[in-house]
């Protein structure tokens, strides 16, 4: 049917519950994606906002071995659909491991009211988007950017108008899936409203005060982004194809006017969201000076990495003075031949051994990001990262092993050669294990090592400098004091006592 008449006036948006491994702390943070396509929709629309995973945070329960999901449960949701009565109900599927949930979200609007349209968006629909609509509760998919698709398709509902043509959508029809492409983007984001922070409850976000990452130097702490796209296409990411391959920035003046906002909000922390936040480096020190000029004090930091290239030492020295405390590098693999093969990201391992030291000359903590057990990677590949990891003496590190995210080169490679472990669709994954095997390595290789190294390394760090690492981690130490101690047992200590174990016993 490519008509739909009707009367659209109340739209509901709703961040799901959350799946996480259980060696994952919880983090909680304003959902960007819904916030903008809120604000978006909201001068034509009656927008409602519905973080699930806040508004249940301490609800847990386990959904599979080793993970387990945080949120409101399917009858609290349930309720909340019932007293907004929406006409539209959209959800975020940010994550491959939110879609069952996502997918239970959509049910429960169908059972509320057949007449309730449902919409999910995404990274995970946008890259498998005849999978999603295998569900039958799921009338629409926006792919990518959404607020252009999705400001289009409520339109022609309320417009009785056909939405067959629209750009960036998929549906079903009688007979078939229709698959329209994203065409076009958001090319000036200036003209997007700041996103709408004030249909969520912030107070809440606030108190419970454990952003991505973990660390923070001053609360309450915020999520902000600054840009769009990314013009590299790194085998593992999908984010240029998701965003798009063109780099768009917001204005200076602009993201100072939303600064401006968070200040009032009480605001004392900024975490930048950005895939490049320094790509454009005129632009960037233009703000970072700004935002010293304006004297805002706002601690700051970049929980999703930046790229070691894009950084010189009067742009360190001009975000150190305008409040950031910890650099995230983005450095994924200390092999020369992966980096450039395999995961096709540019990076000069020596230059960034010479900025991270040059980020701590300058008084900011380090951070890294490494990734082990890529398709093509050799065993020797893999411990020649890892010696690269305690040649570069980062502050602290995330090592994670590498998962075929739908929408990656990676996903493609895996699938072509019959790597999968299992379906993509519906599965929980994480970056401590392993969801596909190689004829150079098997998972438990793969999660032995990256337990061993991460944790040794970690403990290095504490025995080095114990007062930073209590600096860093003392807000989520005080708020989580369990946390650490049961993932100590669970993952390393029963582990290293199992394998030592067979180790003897094969003796």
């Amino acid at each position: 049917m490519k008509n739909i008449k009707k009367n659209i006036k109340k739209v509901l948006l709703i961040f799901p519950p959350v799946v996480c491994s259980q060696e994952s702390p919880k983090q909680i943070m304003p959902p960007l994606g819904i916030s903008y396509l809120g604000a978006y929709l909201e001068g034509d629309y009656e927008v409602k906002l519905l973080d699930a995973a806040l508004e249940g945070y301490e609800h847990e329960q386990i959904i599979s071995p080793g993970f387990f999901q945080y949120g409101l449960s399917a009858e609290q949701i349930k309720q909340k659909i019932t007293e907004f009565s929406p006409d539209v109900v959209g959800v975020s599927c940010l994550y491959s491991s939110q879609f069952s949930a996502v997918s239970k979200i959509c049910d429960i609007a169908k059972e509320i009211s057949p007449l309730i349209i449902t919409l999910i968006g995404g990274t995970h629909p946008t890259f498998l988007p005849k999978e999603c609509l295998g569900f039958e509760s799921i009338d629409f998919i926006c792919l990518g950017e959404g607020e252009l698709p999705t400001k289009a398709l409520l339109d022609s509902f309320k417009n009785g108008n056909s939405y067959e043509h629209i750009d960036g959508i998929a549906f079903r029809t009688d007979k078939d899936i229709v698959i329209n492409p994203q065409k076009r983007i958001i090319e000036n984001i200036d003209a997007l409203p700041h996103p709408a922070r004030h249909l969520l409850s912030l107070d809440k976000y606030f108190k419970i005060g454990l952003p991505m990452g973990l660390i923070s130097r001053k609360t309450p702490a915020i999520n902000i982004i600054t840009s769009r796209g990314c013009p590299f296409e790194c085998s593992f990411c999908s984010s240029c194809h998701f965003w798009s391959r063109r780099y768009r920035v917001r204005s200076v003046e602009n993201v100072l006017g939303e600064m401006d906002e968070l200040k009032k909000m009480g605001v004392r922390e900024l975490k930048f969201f950005d895939d490049n936040l320094t790509l454009d480096k005129p632009r960037a020190k233009a703000l970072f000076k700004a935002m010293i000029k304006r004297e805002y004090n706002f601690s700051w930091n970049t929980p999703n990495g930046i790229a070691a290239q894009t950084l010189d030492e009067e742009l360190l020295y001009l975000m150190k003075a305008s409040g950031c405390y910890e650099v995230t590098l983005a450095i994924e693999s200390g092999d020369e031949q992966i980096l450039k093969e395999v995961l096709k990201k540019p990076i000069d391992l020596e230059y960034t051994i010479k900025m991270a030291k040059l980020i701590k000359k300058l008084g900011m903590d380090t951070y890294g990001f490494f990734i082990i057990g890529f398709p093509q990677e050799t065993k020797k590949q893999i411990y020649k990262t890892l010696k690269f990891m305690d040649k570069i003496k980062l502050d602290r590190i995330s090592l994670f092993i590498a998962n075929p995210l739908p929408g990656t080169e990676i996903y493609d490679v895996c699938k072509k050669q019959n790597y999968l472990c299992a379906q993509i669709t519906g599965k929980a994954l994480d970056y401590f294990s392993s969801s596909f095997e190689t004829p150079e390595f098997d998972s438990k290789f793969l999660e032995k090592i990256r337990r061993d190294w991460y944790w040794a390394y970690n403990l290095k760090l504490l025995l080095r400098n114990p007062f930073k690492f209590f600096r860093n981690y003392s807000i989520f130490i005080f708020k989580r004091p369990l946390f650490l101690f049961q993932v100590l047992i669970k993952k390393l200590i029963i582990p290293s006592l199992i394998y030592g174990k067979r180790k003897t016993s094969k003796k």
